[in-house]
């Protein structure tokens, strides 16, 4: 018997080059913003300006593994190399601490 994806799995969802994000499972969505994922195409390194937002992320990001991002409290730009996966799930303001237990000041920034 094959497995079903769940049900709040995208049916088009697939790791195409861009930028992607959808809602959590239902159960989750008190503490988690989104889920989103981020496929740099091949050929080119990709810069990014990314903008605080008060969120805090758990990332996995491929040939890294995993970390924790933000907040931040100002602009980062960051550079990703070429053909690069990567997933996260973006806490709501505040929540991530909460989940992660750690206070956010000893990932700000």
């Amino acid at each position: 018997m094959a497995a079903r994806e769940p049900d709040w799995v995208p049916g088009d969802a697939w790791l195409a080059p861009g930028y992607a994000e959808w809602a959590p499972p239902a159960a989750l969505r008190g503490a988690v913003a989104c889920l989103w994922a981020s496929v740099v195409p091949d050929g080119a390194d990709r810069t990014t300006l990314v903008l605080p937002d008060a969120c805090s992320d758990l990332v996995w990001e491929q040939g890294i593994g995993g970390y924790v991002a933000g907040p931040d409290t100002g602009p980062v730009r960051t550079v990703t190399k070429a053909g690069t996966v990567i997933v996260g799930v973006r806490f709501r303001p505040s929540a991530g601490g909460t989940v992660l237990g750690l206070p956010l000041s000893e990932v700000r920034d």
